[in-house]
C-alpha cells in the first residue's frame, strides 16, 4: 500500500480514454496504472470516462472485471457517458439537456423501431455510419445521431424516459461535454485525456473550474529520425490545439525537447514518465542466460521480424538461445508465422499470443528485445527492468536512452542493426554469472526510480500547478495585420501589427501555418516587441518549413498568449500583395485579405482557390 500524499490538489480528477476493449495495449494500460496509482496515494475515488457505445452497456462489469485482472483497484471505476444516458432518471436527463436552445428537427416517427438491440446503427455501402439509435433496457430511445452528409445536418438528440426529444446538439462532443457538465457540476476538476483522437474536439471544453491535461504516448513526427514539420496524424489535434490545454504531458525529456525545438510546446509542458507497477524483487532467480521473451503486439511497426532474426543469428553462433513472443495477433502475425518456418526455428522461437499474465514471464527470463521504429516511453522496458531481464533495445526516439545506460543496466543498439543486437545476445550468454547479476540488480535499480508513488507525486505536483495556474478561459480580441513582407528566393520575412487585447504585453509569439483542407501545420518563431506604442511581430520563414506541402492551400496566422490566454490570429491586411513566387510557391491575398500560400502542381492547374472563411 503507497503512502497517503496530502498534496494532491482538492479537485476531482478523472481519466479520458476513447474505450477500453477485451484486449488493449500501452496506452490504455497506462491510464488505468496512472488512475489506480493516484487513488491508492491519495486515498481517493478515481473515475476514468469512456465515450465508446461498447463500454456503454454494464460498466459495472468492466470495473469487476478489471478490478479481477489486477489492473484497477477499489477506489476507481469505469464511467461510461452512454450508460449514464441510459440509466438516468428524468431529473438527470432534464439536467443534462440544460438549457439547450438548438431547434429540435428530428421526427420521432420516422426514426427506427426498436428491435431489442441496445443500438441500431445504419450504414451505407462503404460501411460508414449514416445514423446510430440508441435504445434503454425498455425499449425507449434515449439517443440518435446523425453525422450528416450533403443532404442533411449533423445532430445528436436526447429523448426523455417516454422516447420524446428534448435536447439536440449539433456535434456529437456537445453531447459529451453536457454530460461532462452535468457530472462535474461546478466544483474543481481535472480531466486526464490519453485518447488522441478526442484533442480533436475536447480542447473546445473551456471552463473556470476544469483542468485539462493532454497526454502524448508516442511519437509526435511522421519521421522522428529527422527535425520536421511534419507531424504524424496520431498526435497532430492535440498539438495544432496544445495551447487550449492547461498542461501537457510527455514521458521523455529528449522528446519534449524535440517539441519545444520546433514550437510545437512553450511553457505548458511536463516530463511525466511512465510507471511500473511491477514490485522489485529481492531475490533473483537463477534463470537460463539465453532465455529471451518479448511483449508485443505482432504489429509491423514493432518490428518483431528483426528480434526473430537477431535472436536466430544469435543461435547460429552457437549460442543455446530460446524466444517467446507474447502479445495480441495483428496484422504481422501471419509474416512472422511464415519467417520462423522459413528459417525452422519453431522449436525455440514461438508465438504464444496474447496472455494476460505475460509479464510473469519477465522474471523467468534472462533478456528482452526492443525493435519497434519507435515508441513514447516503452513501459515494457520498465517491467522487464523491475525483475532483473536484461533489455536490450534499439536506440529509437523515444524513451530506450532515457531508461537504459548501455552496459550498466541494459545494452543500446543503433535502429535496425540486427547483427549488433545479436551480439548483444551473444555477449550476455557468455558473461560469467556475477556479471549478469550485476547487470540484472542495476536494472532493478534503475526500475524503482518510475515506482507509482514516484511518478504519482510528480503528477501531483505537476496538477497542483496546473490548478494554481488556471486563468478563467476567455475570448482574447484583436486583429494581426500585415505592415511589410520582403520575399528573397526561399526566404520570407515578414513583419505584423497586433492591436486590440491581443497586443496588451504577450508572454510570446508565433508564426503558425495550416494546410486548409487537410491536417498538417507548423509554428515558427517570431519576434514581438512595442515600436512607438504598437505591438509588432516580425517573423521569417524558409520555404523547406513547408516542406511537407505539396499541393493545394497554406494559410498564415500568427499565435499569441495573452495574459494568461491563447489567441490565434489570421493575418489580414494582403489586398494590395500581387502573387509572389515564393520558391516552388506562391504567396497571394485570399479575397478575404488574408496571407496564404498556393502551391502549384498538376493537380491544382484547372482547380479554383478552395473555399474559405477568413
Amino acid at each position: 500500500m503507497l503512502k497517503r500524499n496530502p498534496h494532491f490538489p482538492k479537485a476531482s480528477i478523472y481519466g479520458l480514454i476513447g474505450g477500453i476493449p477485451e484486449t488493449f495495449g500501452g496506452r490504455t494500460s497506462v491510464c488505468l496504472q496512472r488512475a489506480n496509482a493516484i487513488a491508492e496515494l491519495d486515498e481517493r475515488h478515481v473515475e476514468i470516462l469512456t465515450l465508446s457505445p461498447k463500454n456503454g452497456v454494464d460498466t459495472q462489469a468492466l470495473t469487476e472485471r478489471l478490478r479481477e485482472e489486477g489492473r484497477i483497484g477499489n477506489r476507481v471505476a469505469i464511467r461510461n457517458v452512454w450508460a449514464d444516458l441510459r440509466h438516468a432518471d428524468a431529473h438527470d436527463l432534464l439536467q443534462i439537456a440544460g438549457n439547450n436552445s438548438q431547434s429540435i428537427t428530428v421526427d420521432p416517427t420516422q426514426l427506427p423501431a426498436y428491435d431489442g438491440s441496445p443500438e441500431i446503427l445504419e450504414v451505407d455501402s462503404a460501411g460508414k455510419t449514416i445514423r446510430a439509435d440508441r435504445f434503454r433496457e425498455d425499449g425507449t430511445r434515449y439517443n440518435s445521431y446523425r453525422p450528416g452528409d450533403l443532404d442533411t445536418k449533423k445532430s445528436s438528440v436526447l429523448f426523455d424516459l417516454r422516447g420524446r426529444p428534448i435536447a439536440q446538439w449539433a456535434e456529437q462532443y456537445e453531447l459529451y461535454f453536457a454530460w461532462m457538465d452535468w457530472l462535474i457540476g461546478t466544483e474543481p476538476a481535472i480531466i486526464i485525456n490519453d485518447g488522441p483522437p478526442l484533442a480533436r474536439y475536447l480542447h473546445k471544453y473551456q471552463r473556470a473550474n476544469v483542468v485539462l491535461v493532454q497526454t502524448i504516448h508516442s511519437k509526435h513526427s511522421a519521421d522522428p529520425t529527422k527535425r520536421t514539420h511534419r507531424l504524424g496524424w496520431t498526435y497532430t489535434p492535440a498539438l495544432k490545439n496544445v495551447d487550449r490545454f492547461d498542461h501537457l504531458a510527455v514521458l521523455t525529456e529528449s522528446q519534449r525537447s524535440d517539441l519545444s525545438d520546433l514550437n510545437y510546446v512553450m511553457d505548458n509542458a511536463s516530463v511525466l514518465p511512465n510507471m511500473t507497477t511491477a514490485e522489485p524483487i529481492k531475490r533473483i532467480k537463477p534463470r537460463k542466460p539465453g532465455a529471451g521473451v518479448m511483449l508485443a503486439r505482432t504489429t509491423f511497426l514493432k518490428r518483431i521480424d528483426h528480434a526473430i532474426t537477431a535472436v536466430h543469428k544469435a543461435q547460429q553462433t552457437g549460442v543455446d538461445a530460446t524466444f517467446d513472443i507474447y502479445g495480441v495477433a495483428d496484422e504481422a502475425q501471419e509474416s512472422l508465422e511464415a519467417l520462423i518456418a522459413e528459417i525452422g526455428v519453431g522449436d525455440t522461437i514461438r508465438l504464444r499470443g496474447f496472455d494476460p499474465r505475460a509479464k510473469s514471464k519477465f522474471e523467468e527470463s534472462s533478456f528482452t528485445l526492443l525493435t519497434s521504429e519507435y515508441e513514447g516511453q516503452p513501459l515494457v522496458l520498465l517491467e522487464s527492468m523491475a525483475v532483473g531481464c536484461i533489455p536490450i533495445a534499439y536506440d529509437i526516439k523515444y524513451g530506450p536512452a532515457d531508461i537504459i545506460t548501455h552496459g550498466v543496466n541494459g545494452f543500446l543498439v543503433s535502429p535496425g542493426d540486427v547483427d549488433a543486437m545479436a551480439k548483444c545476445i551473444g555477449d550476455l550468454h557468455s558473461m560469467a554469472e556475477p556479471e549478469l547479476l550485476q547487470i540484472r540488480k542495476a536494472a532493478i535499480k534503475r526500475a524503482q526510480d518510475f515506482s507509482p508513488e514516484k511518478i504519482t507525486r510528480m503528477w501531483g505536483r505537476m496538477l497542483n500547478q496546473a490548478v494554481d495556474n488556471k486563468v478563467p478561459p476567455r475570448q482574447v480580441e484583436g486583429k494581426a495585420q500585415l505592415v511589410d513582407l520582403v520575399v528573397d528566393g526561399n526566404e520570407m520575412q515578414l513583419t505584423v501589427k497586433i492591436t486590440g487585447d491581443a497586443a496588451k504585453n504577450p508572454t510570446w509569439s508565433l508564426l503558425t501555418w495550416t494546410e486548409r483542407n487537410g491536417k498538417r501545420f507548423g509554428r515558427l518563431p517570431a519576434h514581438g516587441e512595442e515600436v512607438e506604442g504598437q505591438f509588432m511581430i516580425t517573423a521569417s520563414a524558409l520555404a523547406d518549413d513547408f516542406a511537407s506541402i505539396d499541393r493545394g492551400f497554406v494559410d498564415l496566422w500568427i499565435d499569441l498568449r495573452t495574459d494568461g490566454q491563447p489567441c490565434r490570429l489570421r493575418i489580414k491586411g494582403a489586398q494590395a500583395l500581387e502573387p509572389t513566387k515564393f520558391a516552388w510557391a506562391e504567396l497571394y491575398s485570399t479575397k478575404f485579405g488574408s496571407l496564404s500560400i498556393r502551391y502549384d502542381s498538376p493537380h491544382l492547374e484547372s482547380a479554383t482557390e478552395s473555399p474559405q472563411v477568413n
